[in-house]
């Protein structure tokens, strides 16, 4: 394991958790965070540090960007797939939050992938005597035929729990925020389509949930132990089809888009055609396009329980994304 320190450029003003309810545990050692060069993961680190954790972050490879990005972080260098590369990243640690997809891969290796990366890790978490895992999954209707990708997310689940190490499984539907791939798609087909057509699967309706209130409960479950082992779902203040999220969209960024519906319009075909206008790997836009056709909508509020804070609008969330002098119609 490679570890080196990296500077802070993450200012103490942008932090998402100054009023959550819970308060920095003092007992808790060292914390790994997978798949920290991702959307989700690159601002867990900042706030964790904020708090005052002491990080550990784990990378596939090392980069110079993570060098000057989070003082105090020390970076190890390991793949889940490599059970042996696992075990010197997780010696020592506390809690581990479990990042990772293999999406990237395509559809015929990604699940298995998947599986695989979460049997490995629970393997060594036990070995290492780590105290608590947590995962965020997707968010998904069950009683519904899903996507293989959401049930690929049930599955890592299920399979990080066969171990001794108690998991919390946080599961949302679409992240918004930048870097997020579902949020970047859509705002892909708004800027670039003046007229766009859907399928019937985008009249499904979803939860989606900013990138700020995903980072509080992940931070908040670490801190409040009474959710060990526990599931939640988690979502935001406003349930939307797919086909409002763009409406709205498109007006906050002042454009003029038609939506047109085409309930004949193969999913596999609509899957295409969207990888050819947003920079998403095709890999990673075949999943979550197939994932249209299930409702992703919050069945089980008890994390209200722990954490009573209003969750932002979708409206809220995406103007969160938008620079300041990009900003046109706020009142919609």
């Amino acid at each position: 394991m490679q570890r080196y320190s990296i500077n802070n450029t993450f200012k103490e003003e942008d932090t998402f958790c100054r009023d959550l309810s819970s308060k920095p545990l003092s007992q808790v050692g060292t914390i790994l965070v997978t798949g920290a060069s991702g959307h989700v993961g690159g601002r867990l680190v900042p706030e964790l540090l904020a708090r005052g954790y002491k990080v550990r972050i784990m990378l596939r490879g090392t980069s110079a960007v993570y060098k000057s990005r989070w003082a105090g972080a020390e970076v190890a260098v390991a793949d889940a797939l490599n059970e042996e590369r696992l075990k010197s990243a997780l010696d020592g640690i506390d809690t581990a939050y479990y990042l990772i997809h293999s999406m990237r891969m395509g559809s015929k290796g990604f699940e298995a992938a998947d599986i695989k990366a979460s049997a490995n890790f629970r393997k060594v978490a036990d070995e290492k005597h780590v105290k608590r895992l947590i995962y965020l999954g997707g968010l998904g209707d069950i009683r519904s035929s899903l996507s293989s990708h959401l049930c690929n997310r049930i599955e890592v689940a299920r399979e990080l729990k066969k171990g001794k190490t108690p998991v919390t499984v946080l599961r949302a539907a679409v992240i918004v925020g930048k870097g997020s791939a579902s949020y970047e798609i859509m705002q892909y087909l708004v800027k670039r389509l003046p007229v766009i057509p859907f399928p019937r699967q985008a009249r499904n309706k979803c939860q989606p949930v900013a990138i700020s209130d995903v980072i509080k409960y992940l931070v908040g479950v670490l801190e409040v132990p009474d959710t060990t082992g526990k599931d939640f779902d988690i979502g935001g203040k406003d349930i939307l089809t797919y086909v409002e999220m763009l409406k709205v969209l498109a007006s906050l960024l002042d454009k003029r888009t038609i939506l047109i519906p085409f309930p004949f319009l193969n999913i596999r075909l609509y899957t295409y055609l969207a990888s050819l206008l947003t920079p998403i790997p095709t890999s990673i836009t075949r999943c979550l396009v197939e994932g249209l056709k299930n409702e992703s909508i919050c069945h089980d509020e008890s994390i209200k329980k722990y954490f009573p804070f209003e969750p932002i609008s979708y409206k809220e969330a995406v103007l969160m994304t938008i620079p300041p002098e990009k900003k046109y119609n706020a009142s919609v």
